[in-house]
């Protein structure tokens, strides 16, 4: 059940970062300088979704890894330790600064460093598929 759980939470969480990456983050640039501050404020809302599920994944994945110890658990987490990582170091800092200084620069370097995120959750989302076809029985 745990990995279960697990599953759905990254699941859920790739499709968000794809979402992010694709869609939601490219759509900044239309928004107008002058009102993107108060927009990001109220974007920032983001995290009452995703903080939950970043904490379910992060709690799952360490009790599959301490149950069930194997090189895909291992890998996963440190995948899962990279996405935390990038978020605190980039954007999450990153989103702060939009909220007191609208720049296309900074909104750029989100795009941009949020592939880190995005790659990282398609590769555990990969992974994770691979361990769940391993369980099966399929590998």
């Amino acid at each position: 059940m745990i990995f279960i759980i697990h599953i759905f939470a990254t699941f859920f969480m790739t499709g968000v970062i794809w979402f992010c990456q694709v869609v939601h983050y490219p759509l900044f640039r239309n928004i107008p300088l002058d009102a993107f501050c108060e927009y990001e404020r109220k974007n920032m809302a983001t995290g009452y979704v995703v903080v939950p599920a970043m904490i379910l994944e992060m709690l799952t994945g360490l009790w599959l890894v301490y149950q069930h110890f194997s090189l895909s658990l291992v890998t996963n987490i440190i995948l899962l330790g990279i996405i935390w990582l990038s978020t605190a170091i980039y954007q999450g800092p990153l989103h702060t600064q939009l909220t007191k200084e609208a720049s296309q620069p900074l909104m750029r370097r989100l795009v941009k460093t949020n592939w880190i995120r995005t790659v990282a959750w398609s590769v555990r989302t990969l992974l994770l598929l691979y361990v769940l076809a391993d369980r099966m029985g399929g590998g």
